[in-house]
């Protein structure tokens, strides 16, 4: 799970990405809560996770104790682009962040990380091997094609202007590996394909052609389901703490900005995972 950062506009703190958070929370099922805690320290902060019910809040800058802000309102002010620092408790104006965004230096920072339990989800703090290990993706396509049409109402303000912008380095490097693969499946399908199906006089060697015609209609099907998994494979994913899951992109037929995101696992077996996306497939067909 992660948040986008802009530098502190405090020019005490200019020197740190401080995050653009909505929320704090992890999750709100009853008995299972979690929330991210922010730990200021060394000039910087760090983020920590907890588990339980949380407290008064997360503390503020300078603030004694556990005496702050609601988990649930993380560092937002009130609707739209606007968030405080965490560093100086200073509000972020919107058109700062834009301002950030559009000069390409809107970062993200690791909040935490999700992991599958005996019966339930379990929540760690964050570790730089993890955050490196996520920046060490180079993607070797990007999909460049300029965002139009209700894409354009809110990203663009914030320097996403085309489709690459909507994806995590790591994200392009699992989804255009997977639509590789694709064209890879369609010929080693057309090789193993067999002579006829049970029950059906007409082969399907004859000649190549009813080979190809079924290789190329199970590729049909292996690239829906690839396109399905961009959904869920983007940095406008949202984490439902209701539900501890992760939400695929389009909740309307729009792109909002999302600030704080979730990163699922391409292997995860949940949500993200291209083999949950053709399983879900494969019954329609069937």
């Amino acid at each position: 799970l992660w948040a986008r950062t802009v530098k502190s506009p405090n020019p005490a703190f200019r020197d740190v990405d401080v995050p653009l958070a909505s929320t704090f929370m992890l999750s709100t099922k009853k008995g299972k809560e979690a929330y991210v805690e922010p730990v200021i320290e060394g000039g910087g902060y760090r983020f920590t996770v907890k588990a339980g019910p949380p407290g008064t809040g997360v503390p503020k800058a300078g603030a004694p104790g556990n005496a702050g802000v609601p988990p649930a309102q993380g560092t937002k002010l009130g609707r739209g682009a606007n968030f405080r620092c965490l560093m100086s408790d200073t509000p972020i104006a919107g058109d700062y962040i834009k301002a950030e965004g559009k000069a390409g230096r809107m970062g993200a920072r690791l909040m935490a990380i999700v992991a599958e339990g005996d019966r339930s989800r379990v929540y760690l703090s964050p570790t730089l091997e993890h955050e490196d290990r996520a920046r060490e993706a180079e993607p070797e396509w990007r999909p460049e094609n300029d965002l139009i049409g209700k894409c354009r109402d809110q990203l663009p303000l914030y320097g996403m202007n085309n489709f690459a912008d909507l994806f995590t380095p790591r994200q392009l490097v699992a989804l255009t590996t997977f639509s590789d693969l694709v064209t890879e499946a369609i010929a080693r399908v057309k090789q193993d394909v067999p002579p006829a199906f049970p029950g059906d006089d007409l082969p399907l060697r004859d000649g190549g052609t009813g080979a190809t015609a079924y290789a190329e209609a199970v590729g049909v099907y292996l690239g829906l389901g690839i396109s399905k998994l961009a959904d869920a494979q983007s940095s406008l994913c949202r984490w439902k703490t209701t539900m501890d899951q992760s939400i695929a992109t389009f909740g309307r037929q729009a792109l909002p900005m999302v600030w704080d995101y979730s990163e699922a696992n391409a292997f995860g077996k949940m949500a993200g995972d291209p083999l949950v996306s053709l399983r879900n497939m494969m019954r329609v067909v069937e």
